[in-house]
């Protein structure tokens, strides 16, 4: 599995910035290669994933929520689709909040797959995930200072 780490600063409380990220359905607004996201009904845990730049490099999974600890961690595993796993932990910080993102997954087989690593994903991936988190944190940021009216 190809794994990353990337963590940012929010300036937001760490109850301001779990509460927004458990919403996965929020999560295409943050990370543009997330096209969609859609819970499935009957169920908080399961949710359909669409991912990618468009066809042919569009892909989707079912990712099942594996563990909640409100304002600490929420935890997943593709239960069907692209394999995948992953974690965001929120930490308290004199400044607000620290999230670290863990994501890791296998790269689809075939022809996609073998595109995939000539244009070395791991580094494009990287890059990606550090500009979502930078837009999840101007974004927060800037929705918690609307609401509270400043």
């Amino acid at each position: 599995m190809h794994q990353h780490i990337v963590e940012v600063n929010v300036a937001c409380s760490v109850e301001e910035v779990y509460n927004l990220w458990q919403r996965v359905e929020n999560v295409p607004r943050l990370m543009p290669l997330v096209k969609e996201v859609e819970i499935i009904k009957g169920s908080d845990d399961l949710s359909l994933w669409k991912f990618g730049l468009g066809f042919p490099l569009l892909t989707q999974w079912t990712s099942h929520i594996t563990q909640r600890v409100p304002q600490k961690l929420i935890a997943w595993e593709s239960v069907s689709g692209l394999k995948n796993r992953g974690c965001a932990e929120f930490f308290s910080t004199d400044k607000g909040c620290r999230l670290c993102l863990t994501v890791a997954f296998d790269l689809p087989g075939g022809v996609v797959g073998t595109l995939l690593k000539t244009v070395n994903i791991d580094r494009w991936l990287e890059a990606n995930l550090v500009e979502s988190l930078n837009r999840f944190q101007s974004l927060i940021e800037k929705e918690v200072l609307r609401q509270k009216g400043w």
